[in-house]
């Protein structure tokens, strides 16, 4: 007689019970897995977007980006130059008197060393070129010092930006510029070119050369490096991360205290007639018109003006600058 065995649920049942644990148990690691992963992707990325917060309201990127815009500004004032900034100019002067030093202290310490004249050569010019680069220093310092305790007289900022001496030392800037600039090109054929080979007559004069080649390689290379960090590096980060990182330090608006505290007066107009209006338009265009609202300036109108030298209708910049505290013009915070 065949009989069947089925066997019971109380059998089965000690069996069962542990297989079903070890499914809900699974299912609630992976549940757990995906919620810790996700955590640790938005505290990543909360992380990335504070850092980044943190770089766009630091003082030396607002000053790049102040730099960025007044090189490619189609107009800009000698104020609103930030390279005429006090600071500015202290680390260009730290920066002459370190090359100098440097210069100095290494043709004193290679007397003996005997090198291709071009090399010599090269080194004393630099040299020379960095000693009249500190009157034009002082003279940025001493005319940005002016600019900032200016009368706000159209007639006045015109007499002075004519005047004899800053078109002299204006001239002078650009012939010292030009000629950093050719005996830049001069002292890579002189140093890099195997007829002028001289690192074995003369190593301490040769990596002196090298080194205040690469230093003028890195300083001529700026505006591309500004090209490449505003116009690429961040637009890219600002679109991944969600944060726009070229208005992050102007999120907040000026205070009444600070926006009082800005030089104000009202409007006058200067008649000119002859020759002497015809030769100042171009100049009388860019400042007797707002920027802001876009009409001209009119007899006893309310002006203000802002420290990098931009003036405005009083009540359009104050409205401005109590939304973004920066020029409209220029981007320069009105507190430096």
């Amino acid at each position: 007689m065949n009989t069947r065995y089925f066997p019971s649920e109380s059998m089965y049942g000690s069996t069962d019970i542990p297989t079903l644990s070890f499914s809900s148990n699974f299912g609630g690691d992976r549940l757990a897995a995906g919620v810790q992963n996700g955590s640790t992707r938005r505290q990543h990325s909360s992380f990335l977007v504070r850092t980044t917060m943190r770089i766009s309201r630091a003082r030396w990127f607002s000053f790049l980006r102040r730099v960025y815009h007044y090189q490619n500004s189609s107009r800009s004032h000698l104020g609103s130059n930030p390279f005429n900034y006090g600071s500015w100019i202290a680390l260009e002067f730290l920066v002459l008197v370190f090359q100098i030093n440097i210069i100095s202290f290494t043709l004193s310490i290679s007397k003996e060393e005997k090198p291709v004249w071009p090399v010599k050569i090269w080194i004393l010019g630099y040299d020379l070129g960095c000693l009249l680069s500190l009157p034009l220093l002082y003279w940025r310092y001493w005319h940005a010092q002016g600019n900032a305790f200016r009368l706000p007289n159209v007639q006045q900022e015109r007499v002075n930006e004519e005047s004899r001496s800053s078109h002299y030392m204006n001239k002078s800037r650009t012939v010292l510029e030009l000629f950093f600039a050719i005996w830049f090109v001069m002292g890579n054929v002189w140093v890099f070119d195997t007829r002028f080979g001289s690192f074995n007559q003369a190593p301490k004069l040769h990596v002196l050369c090298i080194s205040l080649l690469a230093w003028n390689a890195i300083s001529y290379s700026f505006p591309f490096l500004l090209f490449l960090l505003f116009c690429c590096f961040v637009p890219l980060i600002s679109k991944l991360l969600g944060y726009n990182m070229n208005m992050g330090s102007f999120d907040r608006g000026a205070t009444d205290d600070q926006i009082s505290r800005l030089p104000s007066w009202r409007y006058k107009e200067v008649e000119e007639v002859g020759d002497e209006a015809d030769s100042s338009s171009d100049v009388e265009n860019e400042t007797s018109e707002c920027c802001i609202c876009l009409a001209r300036y009119r007899d006893k109108d309310e002006m203000r003006q802002l420290p990098c030298s931009h003036m405005f209708h009083l009540k359009c910049v104050d409205q401005w600058l109590r939304i973004i505290s920066c020029c409209p013009l220029c981007k320069q915070e009105i507190e430096k």
